[in-house]
């Protein structure tokens, strides 16, 4: 049985998801896009790969109200200033949720989700494909259970050329993205240590350099697990 999914969002990002959701048979129903250059650009992207493009509603609460019953889940693409509010809207019209990445701006938002989530009793699953990842958590039971042997350090490494990909974009604007390379690009990062460990962090520090953007574009962060392990 195909799971019936709203598309909120179908900029570029949308299209880059879209070839595995049609293979993995997700039954695409309906998207809600404000931009009618992004919706025309990702019915295009359908039509290429044989399928027929779904309606557009680009208003969310009226996509809810007229698909009530007709959706299993919803898969949320939007820049992140609209995470919270979308996200908390869906799941409390019956709908599960897979929130893109970074969640959502700041830790009072995230809170809020997880308890609109056990109110719910809906499903909500951040799009971290380093979390999710089989290989990632396979690796995570091998250093969990010591199969490797003790942890002692951590280290990871991420590169973008964020200074060129995202000028007069909305990354690049604190109130919309909620921060810059380390906030978007190293959440990636982090979810994939946190992931592979399974403990918290006792101590942490970072520290950021925006090089002229209004956002950080360079990020370094040093760490100490609960077990003594260091993280770089």
């Amino acid at each position: 049985m195909k799971t019936r999914v709203a598309l909120i969002g179908a900029g570029g990002m949308a299209r880059n998801h879209l070839r595995i959701m049609l293979e993995t048979g997700a039954d695409i129903r309906v998207v809600c896009e404000p931009s009618a250059q992004n919706y025309e650009l990702y019915a295009d992207a359908v039509s290429e790969m044989g399928a027929s493009p779904p309606p557009n509603q680009p208003d969310l609460a009226q996509l809810l109200e007229d698909h009530r019953g007709d959706l299993d889940a919803v898969f949320i693409i939007t820049p992140h200033n609209l995470h919270h509010d979308q996200a908390k809207a869906c799941m409390e019209a019956g709908l599960d949720v897979l929130l893109e990445k970074p969640m959502v701006m700041n830790a009072a938002e995230a809170r809020s989700l997880i308890e609109t989530r056990d109110r719910t009793g809906r499903h909500l699953v951040v799009a971290f494909q380093g979390g999710l990842s089989p290989q990632v958590r396979y690796a995570a039971e091998l250093i969990q259970t010591g199969a490797l042997g003790e942890l002692l350090t951590v280290t990871g490494l991420v590169w973008q050329g964020w200074k060129g990909a995202v000028v007069n974009t909305w990354r690049v604007v604190p109130e919309i993205s909620g921060g810059g390379f380390m906030f978007d690009s190293g959440a990636h990062m982090l979810n994939t240590i946190c992931t592979l460990v399974g403990e918290d962090f006792a101590n942490v520090a970072a520290w950021t350099d925006n090089r002229g953007m209004d956002v950080d574009i360079l990020a370094a962060i040093m760490g100490r697990l609960a077990s003594g392990a260091l993280v770089t």
